[in-house]
């Protein structure tokens, strides 16, 4: 049987896939959101996997430069495959270690001096926008209602902190609270890199308990579902995770770099604040720009206007150039599914739900896609 539309088959799938996966989130969310139980046990789960979750995550992120060290470095060495495992784990685990040892050392004390030196000229920043809303000393009645509010806030806020650490919500403990937070994942984060290191070691023994458990449970069939599964997810959370990470850590270099050359006041916060944001799909750069943009504003508003320009121009050549090289377009998502997933997966998880909600979607769609070629080809259809 043949439908004639004006539309092919592939457009067809693709708008019921899209609609299908996009149901699957939606109906998700609506699950959690009304069931606070489901909610709190996944919490419960998620804390005490935590430090096992960091292991994968940092995993994750050593398994390319040990599969560099292994297959190129080692590869005409003629040492057992275990000692060229325990080579490629170790050189790794070093360079992981070296660049969080360089991120402490090197960013994270110039990143705290530009925040506290912010914080410390602060009244002098208002100040000075005091004067530029009030030029010859003439306040303007528009200039001045911006100031009372600045001012009228600034008290509310200081009054607000007051209250919080001395008043009988036990601000104080809640900060003692959040050291206790502080010192436990910093021991989940030690578990994870120990976690990393076995993963690393032992990837195909691994793989290998997760095929037996599927196959030993499960009927042949789902379990070949599954294992297709897993390779759906990792194609597309290493492609375009990994290459996130990549492509925000360049962009921030090169934010860094501009920053420098554009004389613009806090180089160092700027481009962390750009970079980090940017691994958040389509939203992250007008996230990170914002508030860039309005401490700027408030130090040197001409300094503002040049951010504002570079700004622009950065991330026309990420979104353009760095990006699509990086990524190579392997997700195949419009820009209305992958601003639909993005905002579906902050409301989720967060800014965690926002990065990993892309490729989460994507393999959805190829299941639903997958699925509805299926039933078509069933039913004997054939759109054209």
């Amino acid at each position: 049987m043949k439908i004639k539309e004006m539309m092919d088959k592939q457009s067809v799938v693709n708008m019921l896939s899209y609609a299908g996966a996009g149901c699957i989130i939606v109906l998700f969310y609506l699950i959690l959101h009304n069931l606070p139980v489901v909610g709190q046990a996944l919490s419960a789960f998620w804390k005490a996997m935590s430090p096992f979750v960091y292991g994968f995550v940092f995993a994750f992120l050593m398994k390319p430069f040990r599969v560099t060290v292994e297959t190129k470095w080692l590869k005409n060495k003629d040492w057992s495959f275990k000692k060229k495992r325990a080579i490629a784990v170790t050189c790794a685990m070093t360079l992981f270690i070296l660049i969080l040892a360089a991120f402490i050392a090197i960013l994270l004390p110039q990143l705290v001096s530009s925040i506290t030196s912010f914080v410390k000229s602060f009244s002098t920043y208002i100040k000075n926008f005091e004067k530029m809303l009030s030029p010859d000393n003439a306040t303007t009645e528009q200039g001045a209602q911006i100031i009372s509010w600045i001012n009228t806030n600034m008290e509310s806020i200081g009054s607000s902190i007051s209250i919080w650490l001395t008043g009988a919500a036990g601000g104080i403990q809640k900060i003692l609270s959040a050291g206790m937070s502080v010192v436990k994942g910093m021991f989940n984060f030690l578990i994870g890199i120990i976690a990393a290191a076995y993963m690393l070691y032992d990837e195909e023994k691994f793989k290998h308990t997760f095929k037996k458990l599927f196959y030993g449970i499960f009927p042949t069939k789902f379990a070949d579902w599954l294992v297709y599964l897993y390779g759906l997810n990792k194609v597309a959370f290493n492609g375009f995770v990994f290459g996130k990470i990549i492509d925000s850590a360049i962009i921030g270099v090169m934010c860094y770099v501009g920053a420098l050359l554009l004389k613009l006041p806090y180089p160092v916060l700027i481009a962390v604040v750009v970079g980090v944001t940017n691994v958040i799909p389509f939203f992250g750069p007008f996230i990170g720009a914002i508030p860039c943009l309005i401490i700027l504003v408030v130090i040197d508003p001409w300094a503002a206007l040049k951010f504002l320009i570079f700004i622009f121009a950065l991330q026309q050549f990420d979104g353009n150039l760095l990006g699509p090289k990086i990524l190579g377009g392997s997700l195949g998502l419009p820009t209305l599914w992958i601003m639909f997933a993005i905002i579906v997966g902050g409301a989720l998880f967060g800014v965690p739900g926002m990065v990993i909600s892309v490729p989460i979607f994507s393999v959805l769609y190829i299941l639903i896609r997958d699925w509805v070629n299926v039933i078509l080809k069933k039913k004997q259809i054939e759109i054209q």
